[in-house]
């Protein structure tokens, strides 16, 4: 590889599997050589932050080490110093060509192209200035940098909070980092508690004339799972011997978004066995012989003709929990269809749909507290609560 730039020792290679201009330096007293990513593909930002690694990297090696700037300006305790001289980019662009092949790497390459305009814009270069002064600024950049005039929720906001934070931590493991700086999140916006009722499921079924589109529907219905794990899902998965659907892919790990085996129902298997004979491209939901990636617009269309509104693909997934605990089945039945690793998730969204959801309190509490009494003219009395003994029983 060709040496564009060098500089005390280090120097700026263009490398083919990415974009972004990389620093080359070989270890002290070795021949091993290191490499870290610039974050940018301009070529005079990348020399300039060359020289600024360089100049930092040079003296935490030289035996005057200068003092760390004070823990005031960097919002962390004097006792654990954010680590200074670590381009904000290439950790961030690093932890995300790690990510290559898992269901966030998409996600966190568009939270990469965010992060990169506003380094531009708030001339952030290091990970230590990424203090809470910093993080405010960016929230506000970005809620009034969005061409379409749409407010950004708190969850939104989020989800590129939370990209850097892990990115620091993926560095910090990684020993990139010695240190990582406090990333605060915004408050969680309320859950949305969107869900189909039994007219609707009805509706919807009857208006998904495609039949790849009423495929995915009963499956999301009777299996509780994601839209990303069913449209990846795979005829090899499916084993109509023992009744079942394993929704991780062979040779694949489990990750936060768990991917369960579940039953085959009744009224399922026969659209399994359909799917499993026609199959031509190997997946389980497909159209025209080939591999469905995304079905929101025919779903939108199929919402519209059938009068539900606010509706997603992903609200199958909450429709059948919710009418599940709504029947009275067992949370923890619940939790093991969705895939939850602890029952306090699925406890959480769905006990209160329980019949019996606090009806022992509630009873308790219409004893203590009974209807008020109203007399003639304007006077009210009220019916004073009964001794505790007297809800005992007889």
């Amino acid at each position: 590889m060709s040496r564009f730039f060098e500089y005390a020792g280090c120097w700026l290679v263009r490398r083919d599997d990415t974009p972004c201009w990389y620093i080359y330096w070989c270890r002290p007293g070795t021949r091993r050589v290191l490499r870290r990513s610039t974050g940018t593909t301009d070529f005079k930002e990348a020399k300039r932050r060359l020289i600024a690694f360089a100049e930092e990297r040079n003296s935490l090696q030289s035996p005057s080490m200068p003092t760390a700037q004070p823990a005031s300006e960097v919002n962390v305790p004097i006792s654990t110093p954010v680590q200074r001289g670590v381009p904000f980019l290439a950790v961030v662009s690093q932890y995300v060509e790690r990510l290559e092949g898992r269901a966030s790497h998409r996600l966190a390459q568009y939270c990469l192209e965010v992060w990169t305009e506003f380094c531009g814009y708030a001339d952030l270069v290091y990970v230590h200035e990424f203090t809470l002064t910093m993080q405010e600024k960016f929230i506000k950049w970005r809620r009034t940098s969005r061409s379409t005039g749409l407010p950004i929720s708190n969850g939104t906001m989020n989800r590129f909070l939370e990209v850097a934070r892990a990115a620091f931590h993926d560095g910090w493991k990684r020993g990139d980092l010695a240190s990582i700086p406090y990333v605060r999140l915004l408050p969680k916006p309320a859950p949305r508690d969107r869900f189909l009722t039994p007219d609707e499921v009805q509706r919807l079924l009857a208006a998904c004339t495609e039949p790849h589109l009423r495929r995915f529907v009963l499956i999301a219905l009777h299996t509780l799972q994601r839209p990303s794990a069913i449209l990846n899902l795979r005829v090899e998965q499916v084993d109509l011997t023992w009744n079942r659907i394993d929704f991780l892919p062979r040779g694949s790990i489990q990750h936060n978004k768990r991917r369960p085996i579940v039953p085959i129902t009744a009224t399922l298997r026969p659209e399994l066995e359909k799917a499993l004979e026609e199959s031509v491209s190997g997946y389980v939901v497909e159209l025209g012989g080939k591999r469905i990636k995304k079905l929101r617009h025919s779903f939108r269309t199929a919402c519209t003709k059938a009068g539900i509104r606010d509706a997603s693909p992903g609200v199958l997934r909450h429709t059948g929990a919710t009418l599940l605990a709504a029947a009275g089945v067992p949370l923890r039945e619940v939790s093991g269809m969705l895939g939850h690793t602890t029952s306090q998730i699925t406890e959480r969204v769905y006990a209160k749909r329980r019949p019996e959801f606090l009806a022992e309190a509630a009873s308790v509490l219409d004893k203590l507290f009974p209807e008020v009494q109203v007399e003639s003219g304007s006077k009210r009395r009220a019916l004073l609560p009964k001794p505790l003994d007297s809800l005992a029983g007889p």
